[in-house]
């Protein structure tokens, strides 16, 4: 740096002493002829030329020496960093969830509740499935008292990746707080027993279940549906998709057999949303592909996710009118005369459900619009909008 600023005063005199020497020759031209120039006042130290010549050869010697040096340098901290920064992001992401914006809640409340295993007691068995079983029970001393509430416990044998995607259903479960969707009340993590979450219990069971046994009960019964029974439960489903479709989450399973019942009595009957274990975070991406990791049910999948394994929170759309006419027909399995190949290739050809037998048309006009082109397709501030005021203005009456 020394040096350089050396070279610089020097260029610096030169273009001095040219300037005097270019000012001086001006007025000449306008001075007599007689007048002569005087010659050695402009004369250059021969010295002083070699030893800028010199000294701007070094310079150039050192630049072409260090320069590319130093900026491969640079490239590699500048890589480096990028990569540093990415791989961060990566882990962040594959070991925690995001928590969107919208969701304006006090992060001591979102804590993961903590219980320990000895204030489980484990009752009758409600059912089972690949991860595991859901059992009856009671929570002791939970908010200063003993609670009935669900026992969903990863199987003894699961893997490293089973427990996982299990822990990750309980965080994404745990960001949730609404009425129409099923609510965590805490996980139990002891290293020398199953992975347990503890959740509110709902007395009725699953929806699907629920439907299928009201199929014989007599038309008297106290428990027995009505058309504006099976409204409200649209509505109730409805209300939970929509507040999941505020928070940018897409359910990826919503059926029957995923919600499930307060009470059997329609004073206390309340419809949740539960079962997230398929679910994904779309606030920081557009859609989710799917790789093809996970069995998904063909029956409630829209065209463009069966065709190019895409979905997005309109392909939850698609499935909640399957959703509501599987509450129209009590509980039947959709396009039930067909095998999972055949309804894949009827779906992706155009083909749809059949209207329901209790079915009221401005139902199933919502249920053709949710089975629309993807851009087409109602949001569920739509659908609920249209099932209130259908439920506002028709008659209640028996199912046939």
């Amino acid at each position: 740096m020394l040096r350089l600023c050396k070279i610089l005063c020097i260029l610096l005199k030169v273009l001095m002493l040219t300037r005097t020497a270019i000012t001086s020759s001006s007025k000449d031209q306008e001075a007599p002829i007689a007048q002569e120039w005087n010659k050695s006042s402009v004369i250059i130290d021969s010295n002083l030329i070699k030893s800028i010549e010199i000294s701007t050869a070094q310079y150039l010697s050192y630049l072409y020496t260090y320069v590319p040096i130093i900026l491969s340098l640079v490239f590699t901290f500048v890589i480096c960093c990028i990569y540093y920064f990415y791989y961060s992001y990566q882990q962040r992401k594959e070991n925690k969830i995001i928590v969107p914006s919208r969701l304006q809640y006090n992060l001591g409340e979102l804590a993961m509740t903590i219980i320990e295993e000895q204030q489980i007691i484990l009752g009758n068995l409600l059912g089972s499935g690949t991860f595991g079983q859901v059992f009856r029970g009671t929570l002791k001393n939970f908010e200063r008292s003993d609670t009935p509430v669900a026992i969903k416990m990863l199987r003894k044998n699961a893997s490293l990746k089973e427990k996982k995607k299990f822990l990750r259903e309980a965080k994404l479960m745990n960001y949730f707080r609404h009425k129409h969707v099923l609510r965590l009340l805490g996980i139990c993590v002891d290293t020398d027993s199953p992975m347990i979450m503890v959740l509110e219990l709902m007395e009725a069971g699953d929806l699907l279940t629920y439907l299928t046994e009201s199929r014989t009960l007599q038309p008297l019964h106290p428990h027995a549906l009505r058309l504006q029974d099976l409204l409200a439960m649209c509505e109730d489903v409805a209300r939970g998709c929509r507040y999941l479709e505020e928070l940018h989450f897409v359910h990826r399973d919503l059926a029957c057999r995923n919600c499930f019942i307060s009470a059997r009595n329609r004073e206390n009957r309340i419809v949740k949303i539960g079962d997230f274990s398929l679910a994904r975070n779309l606030y920081k991406e557009d859609c989710y592909r799917d790789k093809g990791e996970d069995p998904l049910p063909v029956r409630w999948m829209a065209p463009e996710f069966l065709m190019d394994g895409i979905f997005t929170s309109q392909s939850d759309v698609w499935a909640f009118g399957v959703l509501m006419w599987e509450i129209m027909s009590l509980g039947e399995q959709p396009y039930f005369s067909k095998n999972n190949s055949e309804v894949v290739q009827y779906v992706c050809t155009g083909g749809k459900l059949s209207k329901p037998l209790n079915c009221p048309p401005m139902l199933f006009q919502l249920m053709l619009h949710c089975w629309t082109a993807v851009n087409n397709r109602p949001n569920f501030i739509h659908c609920l909008e249209n099932i209130i005021t259908l439920r506002d203005n028709i008659e209640d009456a028996k199912l046939i």
